[in-house]
């Protein structure tokens, strides 16, 4: 698949319970972007959860760009795509259609995958507490949800970069235009951020730890930290863009496009790696992996495993 495309880049990580990592990527080329397709993988690890590179197992190929991924509690992948369609290999039944252009198959593996087609626009990101409680954002400002037997439509009116959570009534959704969304169980509302953060400042992403602590990244240096309930204050720093946040082992990190990987220590952003221009962080079961924004002429990772032999790994694939 990648040796056919001129543009092969990791976009997402994600793993499950017993130490697989699942990887994301994304295919085309340099002249037709909005013809790129779309793989899963499923990465080659050691006896410890470490990473191994190479070509991995191929769980799905779609001919279009899959734009996100979350591995739910049970242990299942969903998936969504830039012409509208979710998938999943947990076990449920979907009522209506995937795109009927869309082409879509299992490559390697022999996993079942359930398709459907819930809107007709670009879905941007994906969480849920179970197979039976998940939640998608899409371009056009609308938020589709999930019950176990059918999808609902909810207007949150913004286009979204993050989605996360601690419950099913503990939901978030940030982006463009200084948005913060937050569902509490019953319905979503517009969660105010501290003023002096520039009117249309983009949030890039959010991770929620608890309800009492949420973290929001912007881009213009701004960190929110807080809550729904309590509100939110910023102690971030102008002299960075923030472009995602994980949380692995009790420890906060951040990808600083340009600037490198950061960790929050005491108040304080202190930077681990200064090369790279790292615009995504994703969690695993045994280390936490940092996207870079160029990933010529390989696709390639960086994982970070606290306590290994070797820490710090440049991962290709």
């Amino acid at each position: 698949m990648s040796n056919t495309y001129e543009i092969n880049h990791v976009i997402g990580v994600c793993g499950d319970a017993d130490g697989n990592v699942y990887q994301l990527y994304t295919h085309y080329d340099e002249s037709d972007a909005l013809a790129a397709v779309g793989t899963i993988k499923k990465a080659t690890t050691d006896k410890n959860g470490i990473v191994l590179g190479g070509k991995g197992t191929r769980l799905l190929y779609a001919n279009t760009q899959m734009n996100a991924m979350w591995m739910s509690p049970e242990g299942h992948l969903w998936v969504v795509d830039r012409k509208g369609n979710v998938y999943t290999n947990a076990p449920v039944t979907f009522v209506n259609a995937p795109y009927q252009h869309l082409d879509y198959k299992d490559l390697d593996s022999g996993v079942q995958w359930n398709v459907t087609l819930i809107d007709r626009n670009s879905l941007q990101g994906i969480w849920g507490s179970s197979d039976s409680d998940v939640w998608v954002t899409s371009f056009n400002g609308q938020a589709f949800h999930w019950d176990g037997k059918s999808w609902t439509m909810h207007a949150i009116g913004n286009t979204s970069n993050g989605i996360n959570g601690s419950a099913s009534n503990d939901v978030y959704v940030v982006g463009y235009h200084g948005k913060i969304h937050h569902f509490d169980g019953s319905s979503w509302s517009d969660v105010p951020y501290p003023a002096h953060l520039p009117e249309g400042e983009v949030f890039t992403d959010v991770r929620v730890v608890s309800k009492e602590e949420v973290y929001i990244t912007g881009r213009s240096g701004g960190v929110l930290k807080g809550n729904a309930l309590d509100g939110f204050q910023d102690i971030g720093s102008p002299e960075y863009k923030w472009y995602g946040v994980g949380y692995f082992k009790e420890r906060l990190f951040f990808a600083g496009g340009p600037s490198g990987i950061f960790e929050l220590k005491d108040g304080r952003f202190e930077c681990l790696k200064d090369r790279a221009d790292i615009v995504g962080v994703f969690e695993a079961k045994d280390a936490i992996y940092f996207i870079p924004a160029e990933q010529q002429p390989r696709p390639w990772v960086v994982q970070y495993q606290p306590g290994a032999d070797m820490e710090w790994a440049k991962i290709n694939s």
